[in-house]
């Protein structure tokens, strides 16, 4: 009997070969798991913090509601991207407001009342020339005080508005002639009147302001 002997040849793969099976585990594999996510299967444990950007986001995908309180500030929102159909009434103060940032071109025409304005803040650079009429002023009273001059003497007299009111002209006038006026001003919040008495008798100074209610004396 005739022994026979067999060689067996060893096979070894070449690396090539190694790397297209590699690849082609990865690709089936990935397509089972791919094939194996149902709708809405996935859940925020399975999301890679940070890995969600803006372009997997449907537009209007996210509302106010999915959104954190005081999340936002003013670097998440475009310049001009918020504009008055964005704000809900009565939400706004003077707070939310930044310095100067409100001009005429903002403020409907007619809409401010003396209710919106604070004290002393309209001057006279706020005005239009001719814009102000005799029904736009407060009421004028009228002040005056006299009193006595000696003959030949030197003396005067003033009379001051009453508070809340302004000065707005003045005058003064003697009891009798021969009483020479040496000057009549504005003097204070009120008026100023100084005379010489000519005659050769006592005489009586009565000066006299006109003063505009509401006004200011600054």
């Amino acid at each position: 009997m005739t022994n026979q002997t067999h060689k067996t040849r060893s096979f070894r793969p070449s690396p090539a070969l190694v790397i297209a099976c590699i690849a082609l585990f990865a690709a089936l594999t990935g397509s089972a798991i791919a094939a194996g996510v149902g709708k809405n299967t996935v859940r925020s444990p399975q999301i890679v913090n940070g890995t969600i950007r803006t372009v997997d986001l449907r537009d209007n995908a996210v509302a106010a509601g999915k959104i954190a309180p005081d999340a936002v500030d003013t670097t998440e929102i475009a310049e001009n991207g918020v504009d008055s159909s964005d704000v809900a009434p009565e939400t706004l103060t003077a707070a939310d407001l930044g310095a100067a940032s409100v001009t005429s071109s903002e403020v409907a025409d007619q809409s401010l009342t003396a209710n919106d304005l604070g004290p002393d803040s309209v001057g006279s650079s706020e005005l239009q020339a001719g814009s102000v009429r005799a029904a736009e002023l407060g009421a004028i009273i009228q002040v005056t005080n006299s009193t006595g001059i000696a003959a030949g003497a030197n003396g005067g007299v003033s009379v001051q508005c009453p508070a809340g009111t302004t000065v707005i002209s003045g005058g003064a006038q003697p009891a009798n002639f021969g009483v020479e006026m040496t000057s009549s001003l504005r003097s204070g919040n009120g008026w100023l009147y100084q005379a010489k008495n000519n005659n050769g008798s006592a005489s009586t100074l009565t000066v006299f302001a006109y003063c505009l209610s509401g006004g200011s004396s600054n």
